[in-house]
C-alpha cells in the first residue's frame, strides 16, 4: 500500500506490537551533533561580519551566504542522523523531498543569523526569532522524513510530535537567548562564541532526536514509492553528509579569513600611522639600552655593511651610525688584530649554518685602551645575502671580574707566582706530557730559615716585602721554560723539566744548580732601607718515568728540604728513600707514645741529691718508657717527639700525680720525711690556661707539704715569654711550691736574667761539670760564676752528673755544697731509691 501523505499519525486501532524496533550507531550520532554545532559556529561568525559590513549589500551577501551555510549544516546534521538510525529494512529517499527539505533549514538559518546579528537583543526578538527557528527547522525534518522510502508505513505518535516541536522552539529561544545574557559574565570572546553553539547545536540536535522518538514504523506488504528518483540510503546520505560538510567547513574558512583580512584591513591604518612613531620611539630606546643594537650584513660579493646601528657604535667603535652604513671596514679595522681572523670566522660560520651568532671579542681604540665585546645576533638569508639583527654588551668588567677570580683561584695573592694549586695541576700536566727517554725533570723546595725571626722583628710588613723579593729572584734565576710557585708562608716551588735523560748525570746537574740558586737567595735584600740576609733550605726530587704522580713528587721534595732544615737550614738534600723509612720510624714512635699512655707503660725512677755533709735532700723524678719488643728506649729519643707532638701534655699530667703520690708516702715515713721531689715541667704544660690550678689540685689531692715539691723549668721555657713566665711562677709560689732552673748556663741570657726569675735552686749542667774536669778551664770559670751568683741570690745550688770524686771536690771548692750523679746512685725505682738513702743515712 503506497502512503504519499507527509504527515501520518498512529490512532487506537494501529497494531503497534509489530512495528520496527531501530537504533541508532553512537559515531553517526556524535558526528551529527558536531556538525549542527559547527553549523552553529558558522552562523555566529557570520554575525561578525554582517555587523562590520559598510554597506547593505555586503550586509545581505554575508546574510544570504551564512544562511546558506548554516541551513546546509542543519541539513547536513539530519541526514546523518537518519544515517545513524538502524532499521530492519531496507531504506531509501526521494530526491524531490530530500533536495525541498533543505529550504526550510535555510529559512530558519535566516531567522537566526537576523536575531544574532541585532545590534539590540530584546526579549520578544529573541521569542520571536525561537519559534520561527524551530518551525523551520522542524519543517525541515519532517519533510526530510517523509522522501524515507521503505517498505513500511510511516506514523507519528501525536503527543511526542508535539512534544518535538515544542522542543525544538524553546531549544532554539534558549539558543538565541544564551549569548545574551552570557555576554556581561564572560569576559572570554572565544569561551563566549564556543558556548553559545554548543547550545545552539545542541537545540538543533535535540529536536531531530525527540522527533525520530515520535517515529513509528508499521510493516506493509510493499514499499511507500511513487515516481520520483529514489536514491539509496548509503548513497545519498554519503553525498548530503560530504558535501554539506565541506560547504560548512569551506565557510567557516572563509569566514575566519575574512575575519583575518577585515582586522588587518582595520589594523593596516594604525600601523602606517604609527610606523614613523614606532621607528623614532626604537632609535630613542636603541640609544638608551645598555649596547649596541644593530643590523650587520654579509652580501654574497662578501661586502659588510651597516643598514642600521644605534648611537652606541660610536663610544664602542669609534665610528657614527651614518659612517656605518656607508662604509664598514672601519669598525673591523677597530677590532683587535689578534681577534680579528676569528671574528670573521666566526660571522663566515654563522652565514653559512645559519646559526646564531655568539662570539667574544676585543676592541682597541687610537690611545691603545681594549674593551671586551660580545656580540649576540639572529642571522636571516634573502636573496642576495645574510643579515644579522642583533646587540653588542660591553663585557670587559665581567671579563676583569674572571680574571680576579682566576688570579684568586691559581696565583698567589702576595708575590704573583703559581699557587699550590696551579702548581700541583701543571706538574701533573707536565707529567703527562713527559717523555722520560728524552729527559728528566725536578721539583725544587725553596723554605726560607728562620723566616719568622724577621716578622717578629721588623714585622710584618718586612715579611712580606721578603717573600716577594725572594719570589721576584727566584723567577728571576730559574731556567727557560721552568714553572715557578710559592706552596706556602715561606716555602716556593720550581718544577724544572730541561734535566739529562741520565739520572746521575741529572743528580749532578741538579746539585750544582741548587748550590747557585741558594747562593742568589741568600745575597741580601734591601727592606725598610736596611739590608737582610736570610739563609735558605733547598729539597729536591728527581723524575724520569711515566708513572711518577704530582702528590708523591711534592711530598719528596718536602720531606727532602723537612731533612734540610733538620740539618741545621742552609743546605740541600735530594730525596732518598732511606728518608721515607725515617719518617716511617718518628710515625712509628707516635703511636708507640699513644699505646704507652694508654697500656701505662711508663714509670719513674728517682735519683737522689746528696750534699757534701751526707744528708739527702731531695731526689729528682726521672720518666722512664719500658717497651714490651722495643725495651727501654732513651727520653732523649721520645721526649722530643712527646712535644712536637702534644703528647707531652698528658705525659705530663701523668708523670706530676704519680711523683706527688709518690712523694706523699715518703712524708709518711720518718727516715724520709722532708725529702724534696723535683719534677720536670715542660714548656707546653707549663704555659697550659689551667697548670697552676692543676700543680693546686695535686697539692690538695695528695695532702702534700708544698716547700717539699720542686718544680724544674729550663731557662729556655722561662725566656720564651719572660713575663708570663714570671706571673705563673708568682702564682705557684704562693701555694708554697717551690722552683729549680735546670740546664743552667745553656741557654742566651740567663745570667742578666736571673734577678728577675723566683728560682729556689739552680743546677750546673752536666756539660760544663764534665769538661771542667777533663781540662777545660774556661768552662769552670762558668761553674765559679753560676756558684757566685746562686750564693748572690740566696739560691740552692745542685750539681747535676758528678760522676767522680775529682768533680765532686771542685764543685766543693768552688762552693757547690749539693750534688747529683752516679758518684752517689744512678736512677732508681722508688723501692730500690727508698731502700738506697736508708742505707747511705745509717752509714753516714
Amino acid at each position: 500500500m503506497s502512503r504519499t501523505m507527509l504527515l501520518a499519525f498512529t490512532s487506537d486501532t494501529t497494531n503497534l506490537s509489530v512495528a520496527y524496533h531501530g537504533h541508532h550507531a553512537m559515531a553517526l550520532v556524535l558526528l551529527s551533533l558536531l556538525i549542527a554545532i559547527l553549523a552553529a559556529y558558522t552562523s555566529f561568525s557570520h554575525r561578525h561580519l554582517m555587523q562590520g559590513a559598510a554597506k547593505p549589500v555586503s550586509r545581505y551577501l554575508w546574510h544570504t551566504s551564512g544562511a546558506i551555510a548554516m541551513g546546509l549544516g542543519v541539513w547536513a546534521m539530519h541526514f546523518t542522523g537518519m544515517m545513524s538510525l538502524q532499521l530492519p529494512v531496507d531504506v531509501n529517499y526521494r530526491l524531490d523531498l530530500t533536495l525541498i527539505s533543505v529550504l526550510p533549514a535555510i529559512i530558519a538559518a535566516v531567522v537566526t543569523l537576523n536575531v544574532v546579528a541585532a545590534p539590540q537583543q530584546s526579549a520578544g526578538r529573541i521569542l520571536v526569532g525561537g519559534v520561527l527557528m524551530g518551525a523551520g527547522i522542524g519543517c525541515m525534518h519532517y519533510i526530510g522524513m517523509a522522501a524515507m522510502v521503505l517498505q513500511a508505513e510511516r506514523l507519528y505518535v501525536p503527543e511526542i510530535f508535539a512534544l518535538s516541536i515544542l522542543v525544538a522552539v524553546l531549544m532554539a529561544v534558549l539558543a538565541l537567548a544564551v549569548r545574551p545574557w552570557l555576554n556581561n559574565i564572560l569576559r572570554n570572546k572565544l569561551l563566549l562564541e564556543i558556548i553559545s553553539s554548543v547550545v545552539m547545536g545542541m537545540a538543533i540536535a535535540s529536536m531531530h532526536y525527540v522527533a525520530m522518538h515520535a517515529t513509528v514504523f508499521v510493516p506493509t506488504l510493499s514499499p511507500n514509492t511513487i515516481s520520483s528518483i529514489v536514491l539509496n540510503k548509503a548513497t545519498l546520505g554519503t553525498l548530503a553528509v560530504v558535501v554539506a560538510v565541506a560547504i560548512l567547513l569551506l565557510a567557516t574558512v572563509a569566514v575566519i579569513m575574512r575575519q583575518r583580512v577585515s582586522s588587518a584591513e582595520h589594523n593596516t591604518d594604525k600601523a602606517n600611522e604609527h610606523a614613523k612613531m614606532l621607528a623614532i620611539r626604537l632609535q630613542r630606546i636603541a640609544s638608551r639600552v645598555p649596547g649596541l643594537v644593530y643590523e650587520f650584513r654579509l652580501d654574497d660579493n662578501g661586502s659588510f655593511t651597516f643598514p642600521y646601528a644605534s648611537d652606541a657604535i660610536q663610544d664602542y667603535y669609534g665610528v657614527s651610525p651614518e659612517q656605518a652604513q656607508l662604509d664598514a671596514m672601519p669598525i673591523m679595522l677597530a677590532i683587535h688584530p689578534d681577534d680579528r681572523d676569528a671574528m670573521r670566522q666566526s660571522i663566515y660560520d654563522s652565514a653559512q649554518s645559519l646559526s646564531p651568532w655568539h662570539h667574544e671579542y676585543r676592541v682597541q681604540n687610537a690611545n691603545g685602551d681594549i674593551r671586551w665585546l660580545l656580540g649576540n645576533a639572529m642571522p636571516e638569508r634573502d636573496e642576495t645575502g645574510v643579515s644579522w639583527s642583533g646587540f653588542i654588551t660591553d663585557i670587559s668588567q665581567r671579563k676583569a671580574t674572571e680574571q680576579h677570580i682566576y688570579q684568586l683561584a691559581f696565583f698567589d695573592g702576595l708575590t704573583g707566582l703559581f699557587n699550590r694549586r696551579k702548581i700541583q695541576q701543571c706538574l701533573q700536566d707536565l707529567l703527562e706530557q713527559f717523555d722520560g727517554e728524552a729527559q728528566s725533570g725536578s721539583v725544587i723546595l725553596v723554605d726560607i730559615d728562620d723566616f719568622k725571626r724577621i716578622n717578629d722583628t721588623q714585622g710584618h710588613k718586612a715579611g712580606d716585602e721578603l717573600l716577594k723579593q725572594v719570589a721576584a729572584r727566584l723567577a728571576q734565576f730559574a731556567p727557560v721554560g721552568s714553572i715557578c710557585g710559592r706552596l706556602g708562608s715561606d716555602e716556593f716551588v720550581l718544577l724544572v723539566n730541561s734535566l739529562p735523560s741520565q739520572l746521575p748525570l741529572a743528580e749532578q746537574q741538579l746539585k750544582e744548580f741548587a748550590a747557585e740558586l741558594r747562593k742568589a737567595l741568600q745575597q741580601p735584600y734591601a727592606i725598610g732601607g736596611h739590608y737582610y740576609s736570610s739563609s735558605v733550605s733547598l729539597g729536591y726530587s728527581v723524575f724520569n718515568n711515566l708513572h711518577a704522580n704530582a702528590d708523591e713528587l711534592l711530598k719528596q721534595a718536602d720531606i727532602a728540604v723537612s731533612h734540610a732544615k733538620t740539618a741545621g737550614g742552609n743546605s740541600q738534600s735530594m730525596f732518598a728513600p732511606q728518608m721515607y723509612q725515617n719518617i716511617q720510624q718518628r710515625f712509628n714512635m707516635e703511636q708507640a707514645l699513644v699505646n704507652a699512655i694508654e697500656q701505662q707503660q711508663f714509670s719513674l725512677y728517682y735519683q737522689p741529691q746528696v750534699t757534701d755533709t751526707g744528708r739527702v735532700i731531695g731526689v729528682e723524678a726521672l720518666l722512664r718508657w719500658f717497651h714490651p719488643d722495643l725495651g727501654a728506649i732513651s727520653p732523649a729519643t721520645f721526649i722530643p717527639v712527646a712535644e712536637e707532638t702534644g703528647l707531652i701534655e698528658d705525659i705530663g699530667f701523668w708523670v706530676l700525680h704519680q711523683a706527688c703520690q709518690q712523694l706523699q708516702k715518703w712524708q709518711t715515713d720518718p727516715q724520709l720525711v722532708g725529702i724534696t721531689m723535683s719534677v720536670n715541667i715542660s714548656a707546653q704544660q707549663f704555659y697550659l690556661p689551667e697548670f697552676v690550678s692543676l700543680v693546686e689540685q695535686c697539692l690538695r689531692q695528695y695532702n702534700l707539704t708544698p716547700e717539699y715539691l720542686m718544680l724544674e723549668l729550663t731557662e729556655s721555657l722561662v725566656l720564651a715569654d719572660l713575663d708570663d713566665a714570671v706571673a705563673r711562677m708568682q702564682q705557684i709560689k704562693q701555694l708554697g711550691v717551690k722552683f729549680s732552673m735546670d740546664d743552667f748556663g745553656t741557654g742566651y741570657s740567663s745570667l742578666s736574667y736571673l734577678s728577675r726569675l723566683p728560682f729556689d735552686e739552680v743546677k750546673i749542667d752536666q756539660y760544663f761539670v764534665r769538661s771542667g774536669s777533663t781540662g777545660q778551664p774556661r768552662d769552670w770559670v762558668i761553674v765559679d760564676a753560676i756558684v757566685g751568683i746562686a750564693n748572690t741570690y740566696g739560691m740552692k745550688l745542685v750539681a747535676e752528673g758528678v760522676e767522680t770524686h775529682e768533680q765532686q771536690q771542685l764543685l766543693q771548692q768552688s762552693g757547690c755544697r749539693c750534688y747529683q750523679g752516679y758518684l752517689y746512685a744512678k736512677p732508681a725505682p722508688a723501692a730500690d731509691t727508698a731502700q738506697w738513702i736508708k742505707q747511705y743515712l745509717l752509714s753516714h
